[in-house]
């Protein structure tokens, strides 16, 4: 029988234990390749859309949702969004900080899902790293709320000075971000 090293053991468990209070579905160049751009999903009658961004800042944030409707009711990680620049730098700069972003470490610009209409959705957006004025770290902030049929959603991660704030917004008319309301999560 072949034994093998307590070190190698120790990083086995600890390996196949990281994520368990978590559903991974983001994208990962090994299980999707090279994507140009992210996923995207459409609006119909029985489903509503939800659009996750950030902004205030180039800092990744990490998107994870629950649906009232998974029997797995572990949070699901869905990826990384990276705000761009898009309106504050040259358009080429933010088209090349985007395809860098989404090509190689899977940071999009948006991130898009479908959620069944009239059930608790919750939306959980978490960044932390290293700046230019050292490590940061800002969140989980948590938004529940219940979309409604054939609409559309913004869950936006704002960083605002040195703190940060997530607000939801329903975007079905593209000109206006109507405020929604977002129960405590407890």
């Amino acid at each position: 029988m072949k034994r093998i090293p307590l070190p190698i053991l120790i990083l086995i468990f600890t390996l196949s234990g990281c994520h368990s209070n978590v559903r991974d579905s983001s994208p990962s160049l090994l299980k999707d390749g090279i994507q140009l751009h992210q996923n995207t999903v459409a609006v119909d009658a029985q489903h509503a859309k939800i659009i996750m961004k950030a902004s205030g800042y180039t800092f990744p944030v990490e998107f994870s949702v629950r649906r009232a409707a998974d029997t797995d009711q572990r949070m699901e990680v869905l990826g990384t969004v990276v705000d761009s620049g898009q309106g504050k730098v040259f358009g080429w700069i933010a088209k090349l900080n985007e395809v860098a972003n989404s090509a190689t470490v899977k940071r999009f610009p948006q991130l898009e899902v479908q959620a069944d209409a009239d059930k608790p959705f919750e939306v959980s957006g978490y960044s932390n790293g290293r700046g230019a004025g050292g490590s940061y770290s800002c969140g989980p902030l948590k938004s529940i709320f219940t979309p409604e049929r054939s609409k559309v959603y913004l869950v936006e991660f704002q960083f605002v000075g040195e703190r940060c704030e997530q607000h939801v917004y329903d975007v079905t008319q593209p000109q206006q971000r109507i405020p929604v309301a977002s129960v405590p999560s407890v």
